[in-house]
């Protein structure tokens, strides 16, 4: 008799504490095998298995391309890679990419839906945008179950949100009740019905995500030619329409649902407009040193000439700019040489010389009055910075602080700038400590873990009180790692505690910098630990980190260091 075997789960932004969550209870002899997908960055390295492994007790890895499909095991999409289900064995494909990722969550849902129909239970999580939608329909249309996870708990709701509108959903659960209905599903046989065979469309769609070569070349495609154009290769987009559901795929395979098309078109508008904006200033510089040197010469008419031009382009510029900052509060960034600069007095370069960006956000504080260096606080702080992968590094610390904790938490988690956060609810679930999103004029409270909203600096004062500000944007964050940790060590310095964790880029370097100046102290995340390594290598190379501790002992290592008699 069959069951539902065949476990697929989709999740992007906010996934990993899911998952993770979802997995803890499931045991290791359940009669299915699962799947997951969740977006990772391609040049990125996925840690997702280590961390299943650590709180399962279910096995997951990062199958081989052509491994069996067997029940008690978790599949993880490599980065990069399509996760394709076949019948009874497992590929992995560089395909073209669906919603401008890769792996895709409805290449993993449609593939399965196409090979093992009723068997077949979709998972949706946490997530921005809409991957997963068409594939939840695949599902449906096979005969399939599907699971959305309850948009108010999850950490980001767009994909959610977007599945349920579509009206192709089963179950909204939270994460707690999705895993009792696996089991259960797992252990109870189907009751088949009339399933509705694998549509032509569906077909192609699932040879495409394997670059199969005969539906690359069929001249018959899916849907009708729309007039846009598919932001990866520039070919022409036909438009499908299935259930009410709008999508798009081009001629090599490049699939997107409205809303991806949407930000993909704005990531290349923006693009645009950056290179629009660097040649337009390197124009008017260029011109300006022509104009000088037909002065020198003693060309007049063709200085005048080169003077104009260098305007004009100048006055071009102005207006990109104005495009592109309007929003962000960043009128006075400005680009030269391939560089990102600022056009007021301060005149800083925030590409190449660090320093200087950070002698800026000094001069910030100072012109908002936050920095007062005569500090007599004999209260510590503990300033926590992360980015990829950082959910669940900052829950598995929390968890580990009592509720008398003797020191306020501030953390800078980089997020998606656009949707609301819920960041705070997740992890006050970890956590004995009382957790919040900051707010201008919170009081630094022993025992409260403050957490910086979406797109507004966290800044402490040395009355030690909070202020928000959607100042520029530094290294094209906000909120910042640097800018926090530049406020804690003026306003704490000694008494200021940093740590550095998972996460790419380099945020979070010049702030230790800053914590070291004012005599504080600075934590890294270790290598193995972290899901990604960027940020606390970064940190370790400016040589001020005093300890690089690994994830479960940051915990007590903060216990000892705050409890510590000075």
């Amino acid at each position: 008799m069959e069951k539902h075997d065949i476990v697929v789960i989709g999740a992007s932004a906010g996934g990993v504490e899911a998952i993770k969550q979802l997995v803890q209870t499931i045991p290791e002899d359940i009669p299915a095998a699962i799947f997951v997908v969740i977006h990772i960055p391609p040049r990125g390295r996925s840690r997702l298995p280590e961390i299943i492994n650590r709180f399962g007790s279910i096995k997951a890895y990062h199958p081989k391309d052509g491994d069996p499909i067997q029940n008690g095991q978790i599949y993880i999409a490599p980065p990069d890679y399509h996760l394709v289900i076949k019948n009874g064995y497992i590929r992995l494909t560089r395909g073209p990419k669906e919603n401008h990722t890769r792996p895709a969550v409805d290449v993993l849902f449609r593939t399965a839906a196409k090979v093992y129909g009723p068997r077949v239970v979709a998972t949706l999580l946490s997530g921005t945008l809409d991957d997963g939608t068409a594939g939840l329909i695949a599902v449906e249309q096979r005969g399939g179950l599907t699971i959305v996870q309850n948009p108010e708990e999850a950490l980001f709701d767009g994909m959610p949100k977007n599945a349920i509108k579509n009206d192709h959903v089963d179950y909204v659960l939270n994460v707690a009740e999705i895993s009792p209905l696996l089991i259960k599903l797992a252990n109870q046989p189907i009751e088949i019905s009339e399933v509705e065979p694998v549509s032509n469309d569906m077909e192609i769609e699932t040879d495409m995500a394997e670059l199969e070569l005969e539906a690359m070349q069929k001249m018959e495609r899916p849907g009708q030619p729309s007039p846009y154009a598919c932001p990866d290769c520039g070919g022409v987009l036909w438009e499908l329409d299935e259930d009410k559901i709008m999508r798009f795929r081009c001629r090599t395979g490049h699939a997107y649902s409205p809303h991806s098309l949407i930000a993909s078109q704005s990531e290349q508008l923006e693009e645009a407009f950056w290179n629009a904006l660097r040649a337009l200033e390197e124009k008017a510089d260029l011109t300006f040193k022509m104009a000088k040197q037909a002065e020198t010469n003693n060309r007049p008419y063709s200085a005048k000439r080169f003077r104009q031009q260098g305007e004009d382009a100048k006055d071009r510029a102005s207006l990109v700019r104005q495009l592109l900052l309007r929003e962000e509060g960043n009128e006075n960034l400005s680009t030269s040489n391939n560089q990102l600069t600022r056009t007021d007095n301060a005149n800083i370069d925030l590409s190449e010389d660090e320093l200087a960006q950070h002698d800026h956000t000094i001069q910030l504080y100072k012109s908002e009055n936050l920095l007062n260096t005569e500090n007599s606080l004999n209260l510590k702080i503990v300033a926590l910075c992360a980015s990829a992968g950082g959910v669940n590094a900052l829950g598995e610390i929390l968890s580990g602080l009592n509720v008398d904790f003797p020191a306020p938490v501030v953390i800078v988690q980089h997020l998606a700038r656009q949707y609301p956060s819920q960041l705070a609810n997740i992890l006050s679930r970890r956590t004995q400590l009382k957790v919040k999103q900051a707010e201008t004029g919170d009081k630094l409270t022993p025992g409260q873990v403050y957490i910086a909203p979406p797109d507004q600096h966290l800044l402490i004062n040395p009355n030690q009180t909070i202020s928000l500000s959607q100042a520029e944007l530094v290294n094209f964050l906000r909120p910042s790692g640097d800018l926090l940790l530049e406020s804690v060590a003026a306003s704490f310095q000694e008494q200021a505690i940093a740590v550095i964790l998972t996460g790419t880029g380099s945020d979070g370097a010049m702030g230790i910098q800053a914590i070291k100046k004012m005599n504080g102290f600075v934590i890294a995340q270790d290598r193995t630990t972290s899901e990604y390594f960027g940020m606390p290598k970064a940190a370790i190379n400016t040589e001020c980190v005093d300890q690089i501790v690994p994830l479960n002992e940051i915990a007590s290592f903060l216990i000892n260091l705050v409890d510590k008699d000075e």
